[in-house]
């Protein structure tokens, strides 16, 4: 006998969402690939993961392209001044591995703490625009500090998910090679969707507010 609701069994629906996922992950990658267009893509993929998270029903192109047409202005300017703030980031672990002693011992624990911190705010500040208005860039960083520091299990997916893969690199190389085409098949889309749920007790009690 034809089972008519076989598409109803959780292994069907769980499937369905690792297929979402997988072509979340499509979309944000290739989204990224200009670099200048990183913050739109990744505010156009939580915006996407947002609404699965939210159990609403989700065209994964469509609803991608649309939040990145719509955001791409303010979500470019954040990205460039998280960039800037990176790259000096960046230049400060430099220096702190060219010293030897305690002065390298601070640069670089200094721009470890503050590279989390960077983390935070990215994830946290995308997350917030791919499902609330905003209209300058400050508020989006100093908010999505705010729901990192909240949300710490959120943030610790976000930080974790995206900074340990490239941290592999230096130290276990055979590593990163042997988990770099996971991430390239699911990674980014994964983290971002995982982090959207993790979010989303805090996003449903802002939405009730507003």
């Amino acid at each position: 006998m034809k089972n008519n609701h076989l598409n109803d069994s959780p292994f069907f629906q769980a499937m369905g969402r690792v297929g979402d996922v997988f072509l979340l992950n499509v979309c944000w990658l290739g989204g990224c690939l200009p670099v200048v267009t990183i913050g739109a893509s990744t505010t156009a993929a939580f915006a996407v993961a947002n609404r699965m998270a939210a159990g609403q029903e989700v065209r994964i192109f469509h609803d991608y392209g649309r939040a990145f047409r719509r955001d791409w202005a303010l979500a470019t300017r954040t990205w460039g001044l998280l960039a800037a703030a990176g790259a000096l980031l960046w230049a400060d672990f430099r220096i702190g591995l060219a010293h030897s002693g305690t002065l390298g011992g601070v640069l670089i624990a200094a721009a470890a703490a503050l590279g989390v911190a960077w983390l935070c705010v990215a994830g946290g500040g995308f997350a917030l625009l791919g499902r609330f208005t905003y209209t300058r860039v400050r508020d989006v960083c100093k908010d999505g500090l705010r729901i990192a520091l909240g949300c710490p299990r959120a943030a610790a997916l976000w930080a974790v998910g995206m900074a340990a893969l490239p941290l592999l690199y230096g130290p276990a190389p055979q590593a990163f090679w042997y988990l770099l085409p996971l991430w390239l098949l699911i990674g980014g889309g994964g983290v971002i969707t995982g982090t959207a749920y993790l979010l989303r007790p805090t996003f449903a009690k802002l939405e009730n507010r507003s």
